[in-house]
């Protein structure tokens, strides 16, 4: 999605400590469009491979947005690629990849925590960490021209941007299993049929469409709308008994809150409802 800068801060330059060799000024650009922040990975000379000081400065930008006041996230890429993933020609060595493969689950937790919706706008290639992601966001919506793949094995590697962990929750453990150990790159129709897609339209079509997602998620309810998010988050690591305890708790915070009124006084009064995070 385009959008107007609105004097938002760049994102805050990767530690050169946590990898070196990365000659990128900035790999990560971040616009603001009223209540919606896009966070857009920019390497187009590498389809927007990822080394591992640009995962950090991705990091450091959706850290800024965890704490800022925008309601919806959109994770995006430029000149029709959305990531493809790890850049294995990079050149940012370390005497140790757990150091910089560290910085990759980082970024990777703290888009899974945002509390904001989270929106992949995807246009091209999507495979490996790139396909986890997209997996990783909590909306994901492709052109016609998107694909998709884990392509690890490929490699000679494993899975990391917990693609592990989100696959056999999105599409089951035989699926999964099966797109891990038999990796390909499969075109936007087929990821759509197996669930992993919100959407998929013709790629003069991509933009707007998010917009009016974007658009739709920013209109609800600020504090309902985190608070559900961290309710599905936790919902697999709990049991019935935890899980009616967790909703109890933030349904007690949500009916204390204006929002919770206004949502009540809405419908009382048959009007849309205007809702403003308090």
């Amino acid at each position: 999605m385009s959008a107007p800068e609105h004097g938002v801060p760049p994102a805050r330059p990767a530690d050169p400590g946590a990898a070196s060799g990365d000659t990128d000024a900035q790999a990560v650009r971040v616009t603001r469009d009223g209540p919606v922040l896009t966070v857009t990975i920019d390497r187009p000379a590498r389809r927007n491979a990822m080394t591992y000081a640009a995962w950090d400065e991705l990091g450091a930008a959706l850290s800024e947005a965890a704490a800022g006041d925008a309601r919806v996230v959109v994770v995006t890429g430029t000149a029709g690629a959305f990531c493809s993933g790890g850049d294995l020609d990079g050149g940012d060595r370390a005497p140790h990849p757990h150091a910089q493969l560290a910085a990759v689950a980082r970024t990777c937790q703290t888009l899974v925590s945002l509390p904001q919706p989270t929106i992949a706008q995807v246009d091209g290639l999507a495979a490996g960490a790139g396909f986890g992601l997209a997996l990783a966001c909590d909306f994901v919506v492709a052109s016609r021209r998107a694909r998709f793949g884990t392509m690890f094995l490929a490699r000679g590697l494993s899975p990391d941007f917990a693609t592990s962990w989100l696959l056999p929750r999105l599409v089951g453990p035989r699926l999964a299993t099966r797109l891990c150990l038999l990796p390909e790159i499969v075109d936007a129709d087929r990821a759509h049929e197996w669930g992993l897609l919100e959407d998929v339209v013709e790629p003069d079509e991509l933009p707007g469409r998010v917009e009016a997602l974007a658009a739709r998620l920013a209109a609800g309810p600020p504090i309902a709308t985190r608070l559900t998010k961290q309710l599905l988050r936790d919902s697999f690591a709990r049991g019935v008994e935890e899980s009616l305890a967790a909703e109890t708790m933030a349904q007690s915070i949500n009916r204390l809150s204006a929002d919770a009124q206004e949502g009540i006084a809405a419908f009382r009064e048959r009007r849309p409802a205007r809702f403003e995070g308090r």
